[in-house]
């Protein structure tokens, strides 16, 4: 069974989701060692360790403050934050495995209702990921609760028509009914600030977002741009054959 760590980030253009998937024997080895590396930014960047990480705040330039604010790290530092934590969990994927990345990414102008449509993306690629691997699913989102999330979670449980590659099925449609049964529970959502892994797959969703559309970070727009690349065994390329990072585009 994986337990996975959906975020999501928008942009201009481009509507992203992220889950990273952790497999229930590595939990805790890859809890401890994200523990591990809050202490390490709380010893060198003055970031406290129990204090959420919100990616916009990492990049963004610190403004002089003198009210007792607590420490924020400058744009190039929070460049190397980023990427730390993206070879971490590469590292982690390459020395053990039990972790994973399924990545939605979507063009706005492409897709009206693209928050919906790439909701149901990520609920079928984590099921269709279960499904190859015999395994079930649990997933938590790092937000409020929303009817959207579970209306359809619900709705693909009983009723998920997926196209078919060839002909048509024995009932004369050209679509299956393949129920997301791999993920089970009922959607749970929590505060990332309190969930380092929330945390984790934050940093994910918005390394992604800044491929697409790199920021203005000060000099640093290249160093985000180019952080996503650093995962490469944590990708789900199963989610996407076509795309070279199995990033779902449609």
């Amino acid at each position: 069974m994986r337990i996975y760590y959906a975020m999501e980030a928008e942009g201009l253009r481009h509507h992203v989701r992220s889950a990273l998937g952790v497999h229930a024997r590595a939990w805790n080895r890859l809890n401890r060692r994200v523990r591990e590396w809050r202490q390490q930014l709380e010893s060198r960047h003055g970031i406290p360790a129990d204090l959420g990480i919100r990616p916009g705040e990492l990049v963004s330039v610190p403004q002089s403050c003198a009210c007792g604010c607590l420490p924020q790290p400058k744009p190039d530092q929070g460049v190397g934050v980023i990427a730390g934590v993206l070879r971490l969990i590469e590292d982690f994927a390459v020395e053990s495995g039990g972790v994973c990345v399924t990545n939605v990414c979507l063009d706005k102008d492409d897709i009206p209702a693209f928050r919906r449509v790439s909701l149901d993306r990520l609920f079928n690629r984590i099921n269709a990921t279960e499904a190859q691997a015999s395994g079930r699913a649990f997933v938590i989102f790092g937000q409020e609760p929303e009817e959207m999330i579970t209306g359809l979670y619900h709705r693909l449980r009983s009723y998920n028509p997926v196209p078919t590659r060839h002909g048509t099925c024995d009932d004369g449609w050209h679509t299956r009914n393949l129920p997301i049964d791999r993920i089970i529970g009922d959607p749970a959502f929590r505060d990332p600030d309190g969930d380092c892994l929330l945390q984790v797959a934050g940093l994910v969703t918005h390394a992604l977002l800044w491929q697409e559309e790199p920021p203005d970070a000060g000099g640093n727009s290249d160093g985000l741009a180019g952080a996503f690349g650093a995962l490469d065994r944590t990708l789900n390329r199963r989610a996407a054959r076509h795309d070279p990072q199995g990033v779902v585009r449609r």
